[in-house]
């Protein structure tokens, strides 16, 4: 039985997924079942032991909003979830040059996630060193991974790549094992069972 882990690029993923569900609010995606149905389109015999949901924490401005508070508050509780990990970042505020700022106006500043993509090489490689898994599901359209995908490649472990349809992994050719494409029937399967549970509180401006 191969030992899986699942390192979903959470801000990556949810912005595909709220775009994929313009117009009405997603589903809410449970990231534990989520990993599992990417693991049954994998042909070996697997099973995942552990799931990696790398999120960004706001920045003391940005927790004076309202829909921030929720969605920290969200993520907290996914804290108490077995079998599942949150590593956090963070998401910084830029002020614009000339414009006087205020944090109720979304117009004067900018905001940016940090330490995501290094949180999920660190983890990916120094649990792939260890041999605490057989194969690495990154769940991310985000090439900026390359040579995380490439040395656990020549380490000789089994690397798969989950993403949507619209996003374009060519960079990785020839670095991966499988691909698995997050379709309406997987995506299906990561939803949340009870449909008169309150949505999760993500969201973006």
């Amino acid at each position: 039985m191969h030992k899986v882990m699942v390192f979903v690029d959470y801000q990556n993923f949810f912005i595909s997924w709220k775009w994929k569900n313009k117009g009405r609010k997603p589903p809410t995606i449970d990231y534990k079942k989520l990993g599992r149905a990417i693991n049954r389109r994998i042909p070996l015999d697997s099973e995942v032991v552990k799931t990696y949901l790398f999120a960004y924490k706001p920045c003391e401005e940005l927790m004076q909003l309202e829909p921030y508070q929720r969605y920290y508050n969200w993520l907290t509780s996914m804290k108490k979830v077995p079998y599942l990990e949150i590593v956090e970042g963070r998401q910084d505020i830029h002020r614009i040059h000339g414009i006087k700022f205020d944090i109720n106006d979304s117009s004067t500043y900018t905001t940016e996630e940090k330490e995501t993509d290094i949180n999920i090489a660190t983890h990916m490689l120094a649990k792939g060193f260890q041999n605490a898994y057989d194969i690495a599901i990154l769940v991310s359209g985000d090439t900026d991974y390359v040579q995380v995908i490439r040395t656990l490649h020549d380490l000789g472990k089994i690397v798969v790549i989950a993403h949507f349809p619209e996003q374009n992994i060519s960079k990785y050719q020839g670095m991966y094992d499988d691909e698995v494409i997050l379709d309406d029937h997987l995506l299906s399967q990561a939803e949340k069972a009870n449909p008169n549970r309150k949505l999760q509180r993500e969201f973006y401006y």
